[in-house]
């Protein structure tokens, strides 16, 4: 079994133990990575040729869906939830790479380094009950890997070794071994921590691990669906299952997924790369948001606990190269589903270029001279819809107050 753990810079606060969480605030957040950069005109901005310069290049098929949120048509499926989605178009990452990219988006801000912890491990710190803060599924590089991180790296880069696999494996007894080890270990970091803040977060970490191991004994095992031949397809199936099942047991606070293995990187023959990649996402994504409002736990219905977003670390440039691809913008957009959200809208613009507009931050609606989304607004957002003050950790962001439902 191979473990990823590791522990750095301390996110400054401890979580309660023995309480259960406030039910105003979602108890479970979702972060998924569309990895490579999707095609917001074929996704979540469509656009008409009456609309944009004759410099962008629109999709062959350029159908847009009638409902509460226009779908351009790799999106279209997703059409049956529009009432239950919100949609932040123009939001922009300031790079045009991808290491740097992912790694904003793990954090949902700009200007990071490798020492902060992640939006979610933030977050998990002032979690309830869960014994894991965080689980990181499928990650395919290790520039993604916060200072907290304990979960699975892709095969096709890391090689076989996947912790829930041996898990579901598990003879009895193993796992109590497991967590035996893991809270030694645990103490005797403790014992030598000498006032040293990392080695106590190690310390910490290891102690979550324990905890883990500790909860899972008394969980059924996972034994992920064979839905695709196709690897990369059956990787983004598995992960999205494997989030479904860490929630639903109650088992963390918070689940980062990498789906695409960078598929959506398209820059050549752009748009059937990117319906390749979209619509293996919209089927299993669709299955996704089936199984939140079907599943339950001890604390209720998972939709009405989990607040999930979705986008990618950079977009695609409006206009195709010589290749038929598309190189990369640095702009996107994203997708979010829970219960803080106002549904069923649309909010963020893009001109005749695609360039991002900006918008009032009371009510989201396009102005002149208004301020353009910026990544760090959405985490800005995430951490005060979880309760928690975004400048204790760096983040300045404007708050996106439009997007939530205060009612």
């Amino acid at each position: 079994m191979k473990l990823a753990l590791g522990g750095a810079l301390a996110t400054g606060c401890s979580r309660p133990r023995g309480r259960e969480a406030s039910s105003s605030r979602p108890r479970y957040w979702i972060l998924a990575l569309l990895s490579g950069g999707h095609d917001t005109l074929y996704t979540t901005d469509p656009k008409t040729a009456t609309q944009v310069d004759q410099f962008v290049t629109l999709p062959t098929d350029n159908r847009v869906t009638q409902s509460a949120i226009p779908f351009g048509p790799h999106f279209a499926p997703l059409a049956a939830w529009a009432d239950q989605l919100t949609v932040l178009n123009g939001i922009q990452v300031r790079t045009a790479n991808h290491d740097t990219g992912q790694k904003q988006f793990f954090h949902l801000k700009t200007n990071i380094n490798d020492g902060v912890p992640s939006v979610l491990d933030i977050i998990a710190a002032h979690r309830s009950t869960q014994p894991l803060g965080v689980a990181y599924l499928n990650l395919s590089q290790r520039s993604m890997h916060s200072p907290a991180y304990f979960g699975t790296a892709d095969r096709f880069y890391f090689g076989e070794g996947d912790v829930f696999d041996a898990i579901s494996r598990a003879k009895p007894g193993e796992l109590e071994h497991l967590q035996r080890v893991y809270a030694k270990r645990s103490d005797e970091l403790m014992r030598k921590a000498s006032g040293s803040r990392e080695v106590q977060q190690t310390a910490k970490y290891m102690r979550e691990v324990s905890d883990f191991f500790a909860e899972v004994q008394h969980v059924p095992g996972l034994v992920p669906l064979e839905r695709s031949n196709d690897y990369v397809a059956q990787s983004m199936s598995e992960t999205l299952e494997r989030a479904l099942w860490l929630i639903q047991h109650d088992l963390c606070s918070g689940v980062v997924l990498d789906l695409g293995l960078l598929g959506w990187d398209s820059h050549f023959k752009n748009e059937s790369k990117q319906q390749e990649m979209s619509s293996n996402f919209v089927s299993y994504f669709n299955e996704f948001l089936q199984q939140l409002h079907t599943r339950t736990n001890r604390f209720g219905p998972l939709a009405s606990q989990t607040v999930t977003v979705v986008g990618s670390e950079l977009g695609r440039f409006p206009h195709q190269n010589d290749m038929l691809g598309k190189d990369h913008m640095p702009q996107t957009s994203f997708l979010f589903h829970g219960l803080p959200f106002r549904t069923g809208r649309v909010f963020g613009g893009t001109g005749t270029r695609m360039e991002g507009l900006g918008i009032s931050y009371r009510d989201g609606a396009l102005a002149n001279g208004g301020r353009v989304p910026l990544l760090d607004d959405v985490g800005t957002t995430m951490l005060e819809i979880a309760g928690i003050d975004p400048e204790r950790y760096g983040y300045t962001g404007r708050s996106c107050d439009f997007l939530l439902d205060r009612t």
